[in-house]
């Protein structure tokens, strides 16, 4: 039967059958003519009218307007991809077609990429980790801000879009940002463009960072700032807005971010108004610091069932190294008494902090058996380290790079170093089996577990846990630590 939503049917619309879902949450169909078409915001079984937008020689880009045929999977009414904002792709899909999708990806990408046969990959497989609540899990939030109003922005675009708070914000961060704008409304200003908000649900601290896009030198950028914040009352309705909830107001803060490239990195020129420019989350039972601009996975009970995974890859490792530590909290949620942790990061301003989480997590006795050295992974030279005695071989390396995976050197250094075992942690399966096909040439996958820590998003982590074909390691006795 057809079921028909959404407008009129448009002018020069082709009727397109989803049969596929493409690495970003796309719908995957085909024109007329056989040539493979990608079109957001539809779902496998369904039949749309789309309008095509671009077109290569292998494949076109379309983009639904209307939908002649829904999923049985589809969750609430469709709405064309150019009215919705959030990068939320699987925002009207369920949650149990979300998780095939995302275990299927990651099997696809081992096979396609890696090369993988399927014997294989039905041993090492294991089932995604699902979240246990799929709603309201982001501790972290990036806001735009247009003529007053506040939201998301469309992925076509520099305008507000619609979406809907419960899929991804604490509740907490939906008032704040309503309270903002009411002040925006009541006294209009152009000072801003967007609001970041951090936070956790645990400790109960929030972190608002206000963003100007000006170029303006940066004293009088942060004097009209200032001026706008005391004159309005705006620190105050923040601060009565957490309050009212049980939540503390740790700092608000400034962000001069006049480029895209500065905004989507959390960087800039930074000034705190109120306040510290840090919140602190209580994570795999320790306390963590986290400081405005810095990387702290946006999911955090799903990130510790990641850690969890992690922990298991490290079970009686005597010597850990964790590459791209960042802050230092995965590393530290790892280790156990007894363990060594050397944590290796190239941002100082990240070391600085991976070394304050440390005495904040850590008594006295642990702590010295850490170490966090600033170096790019790719320049460090291991060896020469572990010959001079200024570091120990590893027993187990963590490794947890951007999405671009590892860099070929990094591989080689990997392989050099040899550890009995090796957590690679991916944001990407793509790029993950890629380095997988090089690395099991001196390891074998033990096993593969993905993880859902992007809820309505097409994005997944993977924790895949190696072993050296030819090493063992001096097991250290400890009992692990697993988070409930």
């Amino acid at each position: 039967m057809r079921q028909s939503e959404g407008a009129a049917d448009p002018l020069d619309a082709i009727e397109i059958t989803i049969t596929a879902l493409g690495s970003e949450g796309q719908g995957i169909g085909s024109l007329p003519s056989g040539k493979k078409c990608f079109v957001p915001g539809v779902f496998p079984g369904e039949v749309c009218l789309a309008l095509v937008e671009s077109e290569t020689p292998k494949y076109a880009v379309a983009e639904a307007k209307k939908l002649i045929r829904s999923s049985p999977d589809r969750t609430s009414a469709f709405k064309p991809s150019d009215e919705v904002s959030g990068g939320l792709p699987f925002a009207c899909l369920s949650y149990e077609a979300q998780l095939k999708f995302k275990q299927g990806r990651v099997l696809e990408c081992l096979s396609r990429i890696g090369g993988f046969d399927q014997a294989l990959l039905e041993k090492i497989m294991k089932p995604i980790m699902a979240a246990d609540n799929p709603f309201r899990y982001r501790n972290h939030m990036q806001y735009a801000v247009r003529d007053g109003k506040i939201g998301l922005l469309c992925a076509k675009s520099d305008e507000l879009g619609s979406y809907d708070g419960k899929l991804i914000e604490y509740e907490i961060f939906g008032k704040i940002k309503n309270a903002v704008e009411e002040t925006f409304e009541r006294a209009p200003t152009r000072l801003f463009d967007g609001l970041v908000l951090r936070g956790s649900l645990r400790t109960k601290e929030v972190l608002a960072e206000l963003v100007s896009p000006s170029d303006a030198p940066h004293e009088v950028v942060i004097r009209d700032a200032k001026n706008y914040i005391d004159s309005t009352g705006l620190l105050g309705a923040i601060k009565d807005t957490c309050e009212s909830d049980g939540y503390k107001l740790k700092g608000v803060l400034f962000r001069i971010s006049p480029g895209k490239t500065s905004k989507r990195t959390r960087s800039g020129f930074r000034a705190v108004i109120d306040g510290v420019d840090y919140y602190d989350e209580e994570f795999c039972g320790r306390t963590f610091r986290i400081k405005a601009g810095s990387f702290f996975q946006v999911n955090t009970e799903q990130a510790e069932k990641l850690a969890n995974k992690a922990s298991e890859a490290c079970s009686g490792a005597g010597v850990i190294y964790d590459l791209y530590c960042g802050c230092g909290t995965l590393g530290l949620a790892v280790k156990q008494k007894g363990q060594k942790l050397l944590g290796i990061e190239v941002v100082p301003e990240a070391i600085a902090s991976a070394k304050i989480n440390r005495s904040l997590s850590l008594d006295e006795a642990e702590s010295d058996e850490c170490e966090f050295i600033c170096k790019d992974v790719l320049k460090a030279d291991f060896a020469q380290l572990i010959k001079s005695g200024k570091i120990l071989p590893p027993d187990c390396i963590i490794v947890d790079p951007p999405r671009k995976g590892l860099d070929i050197g990094v591989v080689k250094k990997l392989e050099e170093l040899g550890a009995p075992k090796i957590c690679y942690i991916s944001c990407d399966p793509a790029t993950l089996a890629r380095d997988l096909k090089i690395l099991t040439r001196d390891y074998e996958i033990e096993e593969v577990t993905p993880a859902d820590l992007f809820p309505n998003a097409s994005h997944v982590e993977t924790v895949c846990r190696l072993y050296h074909q030819k090493k063992d390691f001096i097991s250290v006795s400890y009992e692990p630590r697993i988070v409930e």
